[in-house]
């Protein structure tokens, strides 16, 4: 009993990892278990697509193909009057927003006479079926104004009309879209209508409008820019006869026609001079940084020889020679002779004299430095003189000749642009009425004969995607909502608990109680479910026999007192002694079935009144010969201070010694705690559970209720009130319970 014990203690933990590895055969299984479901829900949605699918309106969808930015004939450069390039992606994107712009949908809509189509104008179509069931459509009109349902008539016509315009237009611009083809200067054109022939007719028009747009807009520029220039040349006529006068009129009021020669050699005179001002102080600027180069350079002590015009002397370069070499000659004869004989002082006072004359040489340079600065600076002020006076002379002449210019020039710029406006609006007025379009048609669109919508292949495919995977959504959904056990698998996956016996639900009892219905039809479903669990008690413990049971459950309501009475009296008819004890003080349910009442003597009879004796309270079932020891008449009892004394257990003991099968009926496990009592009085204890109705968490909670003390002798679960029909559609065969109840029903009588 103790390995029972440990492997029973382990229970929850065992069943949440089953529970958590869910293996791809559980899903199966489950499919398998709903699979009417599971069909019916796909035929279900199948058959509301396909009539959706049959219902929809078919739409055609035409495309006109359009070449944006062709090379049109130049016969003039109007480019110069109507710039712009139709080349290149930003120009094709902008063409595409041209035509699927409001003013154009509006020429076609105007144009066709599509406001008189129901497809585009929703007053002109007839209600439908589903529109009665609008609840929009059952409130008054002043319900609906009132909750902005429903647009307010204000009377305004215009207002009106401009709205179902708007709607209008709205309607086309949804059905019609314009792309471009590969990144190329192709535009693809496309409308969708219900009528094949009105879709390629408004494809072909919008194309014709967009062209025709263009040219009218080409010729507008044309007649703008034409009637521009035309205003701008009578201005510019005017005023180049003014100013041509105005130049005539100068030079006869100052006679400066003889004059004109001199007037320029006057100019050329004071240009000359004034150029050769400029390089005289240029020159004088040169001379006076020379010569204060050199100045500085001698005052300061330092080395002239940096100085170009004393590198360019030819002397100063042979006194340097000289120099050298007797700098050299000194520094040999240095060593042998010493600084105070006669030759060293002889050299040195040459060398010193070398000096001299070099020094002298530098200030010659410096002073004709000097002298060319003085010539430069006088040569300076004779010509800035020369230019005063030239200037003095033709101040008169130059003024007039100024005048003179302004006017000539003003004159010249007013022909210039009037002979350029002249040019530019005989160009203009020559391109009026050969206008050219940048775009053209290349593929015209024809009438479409496959419907672009609904795509009903695609349709059904993705309806019957949908419908699986709902299918196997609602199957799943209702898998989790379902908390209850339906079968030895899931018991023996859930709780590691073995199933003892499954006990059928008995639909027609023929007017009998269970109790005589199991009696009265030995070879019933029921009977044989009952036998097939004493059998299985049996084998529990094959050392020595089980003489005492403890039958409880986890909430009130699932058929433990009903199996423990079924039990006792199948297992006496069959001549074994046996007694059954009603436990469950609360909420006694076995006796009465026998007789009994309130006033008869029984279990808390007996453990309260120690002068009792068990044959004093024991009842007599007269079909099987069942002894049955009832709940007692004492009312005010503690069941947990009777089933914990010493009197319970030899009350038991003692039943055990005299009965072959003693069964004792408890409480609920999750309400009281009697069962966790009594089961150390007993050898094994069954634990029932209502099929496909108590929740799996319950029955985990009360197994480990009566597993936590260790020292738990649970033998197994009996799943109560199954219904074999629906057990067997469900399809639990790897237990072989009942799989094929349809197929093996005849044997049983029922």
């Amino acid at each position: 009993m103790t390995s029972t014990n440990n492997s029973i203690s382990l229970t929850s933990d065992i069943s949440e990892e089953n529970a958590a590895e869910l293996s791809l055969s559980d899903y199966f299984h489950t499919l398998w278990l709903r699979r009417k479901l599971f069909f019916s829900t796909v035929i279900f949605i199948l058959l509301i697509s396909v009539l959706t699918v049959f219902q929809l309106v078919p739409r055609y969808t035409a495309t006109t193909q359009l070449l944006v930015g062709i090379n049109a004939a130049k016969v003039v450069d109007i480019e110069q009057v109507l710039s712009g390039s139709m080349t290149g992606d930003s120009a094709v994107i902008g063409e595409i927003e041209v035509i699927k712009s409001r003013d154009l949908a509006r020429k076609v809509i105007q144009s066709l006479a599509l406001d008189q189509y129901p497809e585009f104008n929703s007053s002109l179509k007839p209600p439908g079926f589903l529109s009665t069931l609008k609840p929009k459509n059952w409130l008054p009109e002043g319900i609906l104004e009132a909750l902005a349902l429903k647009e307010v008539n204000t009377g305004d016509e215009d207002a009106i009309k401009e709205a179902k315009e708007t709607q209008l237009i709205n309607v086309f611009l949804a059905k019609l879209t314009v792309t471009q083809v590969k990144r190329s200067q192709v535009i693809n054109i496309s409308f969708e209508s219900e009528d094949p022939k009105l879709a390629a007719k408004i494809a072909n028009t919008i194309a014709d409008k967009y062209i025709i747009g263009q040219l009218q807009a080409k010729f507008d520029a044309t007649k703008k820019a034409t009637d521009w220039l035309n205003d701008q040349l009578d201005e510019l006529k005017d005023k180049v006869k003014t100013s041509e006068h105005a130049v005539q009129e100068f030079r006869r009021q100052h006679n400066l026609t003889e004059l004109s020669k001199e007037t320029s050699l006057s100019q050329q005179q004071l240009s000359e001079i004034n150029s050769q001002l400029f390089i005289a102080r240029a020159q004088r600027a040169e001379a006076e940084a020379k010569y204060q180069q050199v100045e500085a350079i001698t005052r300061s002590g330092k080395d002239v020889d940096s100085v170009s015009e004393v590198l360019n002397s030819a002397l100063i370069t042979t006194l340097r020679g000289q120099e050298s070499e007797v700098q050299r000659k000194y520094s040999e004869m240095l060593v042998e002779f010493g600084p105070r004989h006669p030759k060293m002082v002889q050299m040195h006072a040459e060398l010193e004299d070398i000096k001299a004359k070099v020094l002298g040489e530098v200030k010659k340079i410096s002073a004709g430095l000097r002298n060319s600065m003085e010539v430069a600076r006088v040569r300076e002020g004779s010509l800035q003189s020369s230019l005063k006076q030239l200037e003095i002379k033709n101040s008169g002449n130059n003024q007039d000749e100024v005048q003179l210019r302004a006017l000539e020039r003003e004159a010249t710029a007013n022909r210039t642009l009037f002979e350029t406006f002249l040019g530019r609006f005989k160009e203009t007025t020559s391109t009026q009425g050969i206008e050219q379009a940048d775009a053209r048609v290349i593929s015209v669109s024809e009438v479409p004969l496959i419907p672009s919508y609904p795509k009903k292949n695609m349709m059904f495919a993705v309806c019957l995607f949908a419908a699986i995977f709902f299918a196997f959504f609602l199957v799943f959904v209702l898998e989790q909502m379902n908390p209850g056990v339906r079968s030895p698998e899931q018991v023996q996956d859930l709780f590691n608990v073995t199933t003892l016996g499954i006990i059928p639900k008995t639909f027609d009892t023929q007017n009998l109680p269970i109790f005589d219905y199991l009696l009265k039809k030995p070879q019933s479903a029921l009977s044989e479910a009952i036998n097939t669990l004493r059998i299985s008690l049996t084998l529990l413990n094959p050392d020595s026999d089980v003489k005492s049971i403890l039958i409880t459950s986890s909430v009130p309501s699932e058929g433990k007192s009903t199996l423990a009475t079924l039990l006792a009296r199948h297992t006496a008819q069959s001549g074994q002694k046996v007694v059954l004890i009603e436990a469950d003080v609360r909420k006694p349910a076995i006796a009465v079935n026998f007789g009994a009442n309130k006033e008869t003597l029984g279990l808390t009879d007996l453990l309260s009144h120690h002068d009792l004796s068990i044959d004093d309270v024991l009842m007599d079932d007269p079909a099987t010969g069942l002894k049955i020891l009832a709940r007692g008449k004492i009312g005010y009892v503690n069941p947990i201070d009777l089933f914990a004394s010493k009197r319970m257990k030899a009350i038991v003991d003692d039943l055990r010694a005299r009965f072959d099968l003693v069964i004792i009926d408890s409480a609920p496990v999750m309400a009281v705690p009697d069962a966790r009592i009594l089961q150390s009085l007993v050898d094994k204890t069954i634990f029932v559970l209502n099929w496909d109705n108590t929740p799996k968490k319950v029955v985990k909670n009360a197994l480990h209720l009566l597993t936590k003390d260790g020292n738990s002798n649970v033998a197994g679960i009996v799943i109560q009130k199954v219904d074999f029909k629906q057990y067997g559609r469900y399809g639990y065969g790897d237990s072989g319970y009942y799989y094929h109840y349809g197929r093996y029903n005849h044997y049983y009588t029922s």
